[in-house]
């Protein structure tokens, strides 16, 4: 889609609304946008707090649910995903030409003085927000391939880092990016756990330990969300260690999964966490394509 007809696309889905307009515009100095948004959390009434997350908010997924959305080879259109996200605004699930992938300097790190690297992590996907993208921000962005972009998953994945799908009322109140965070870095996350802000939902999954722990304490070292403590026990006489789940604390990203060396963690459904951001099954199609999905080796 080209960039003038993107952007005309979007005013006319905003129906021409002059705040979808100014943000647009404001939007292209993100990292100046987020620190703005941090001082208004920071000083603003509970009313503002409170707002901001009912219209600009995400869902934690895990790396499987995060390629969907990378490999599916259709168009999705879900509106009014109340059940899988319970805000007033932004719940639309669309998706124009998925192929269509732009990979974004992280406006989070962008923050930091010291952020953890690469910066470039944040994953833009479908029309008409990657033509936007590339439009005001051209030298923080740049165009992958669904295999980059399976790649880039995978990577930040290794490094322990959370994916969380955004969803937000001036992106045509709807789904936009994919975003690869930790809690030292992701404004998400701090505005969470600093003000109670609702930025972020739980995936709907919560992690089990199994009795293959030997309490290495790896996943506890890597939980984004400070949801796994170590706690002694004895065996034998034996003094020992063991992985437990907090569970109110536990957003089910799976990290600690896939760090697992003895297979010790699984992810179990939690519906009173919540319904997954699986856009297969909430399709209601078993399968993300007919044959034609991506590898991350490109196949």
């Amino acid at each position: 889609m080209p960039l003038l007809k993107s952007f005309t696309y979007s005013l006319k889905e905003a129906r021409f609304n002059p705040l979808v307009i100014l943000h647009s515009l404001f939007y292209a100095a993100t990292v100046t946008y987020l620190r703005a948004l941090k001082h208004i959390a920071k000083n603003g009434p509970e009313s503002v707090r409170t707002h901001i997350s009912e219209t600009y908010h995400s869902k934690v997924v895990r790396l499987d649910d995060a390629r969907r959305f990378i490999t599916i080879n259709r168009n999705i259109e879900l509106r009014n995903l109340d059940q899988v996200l319970p805000y007033t605004h932004a719940t639309n699930l669309i998706l124009n030409n998925p192929h269509n992938i732009a990979v974004y300097d992280c406006p989070c790190r962008g923050t930091q003085k010291n952020p953890c690297r690469p910066t470039d992590v944040c994953l833009v996907v479908g029309d008409p927000f990657v033509d936007l993208l590339r439009l005001f921000q051209p030298f923080r962005s740049r165009r992958i391939s669904p295999e980059e972009a399976l790649r880039i998953l995978r990577e930040e994945d290794d490094r322990g880092h959370v994916h969380t799908a955004w969803f937000k009322a001036t992106m045509l109140d709807r789904f936009y990016a994919i975003c690869n965070c930790c809690r030292c870095c992701c404004l998400g996350m701090k505005l969470m756990a600093r003000y109670n802000m609702k930025m972020l939902l739980p995936s709907g999954y919560r992690a089990v330990i199994g009795d293959g722990c030997i309490g290495c304490g790896t996943c506890a070292k890597y939980c984004q969300f400070e949801a796994l403590e170590m706690v002694p026990y004895s065996n034998n006489g034996t003094e020992r260690k063991r992985c437990v789940v907090i569970r109110e604390k536990c957003f089910g990203c799976g990290i600690c999964e896939s760090k697992c060396q003895r297979a010790a963690i699984s992810l179990v459904l939690a519906p009173e966490t919540g319904i997954p951001l699986n856009i297969e099954a909430l399709a209601g199609q078993g399968a993300a394509g007919t044959g034609q999905e991506l590898s991350e080796n490109g196949g």
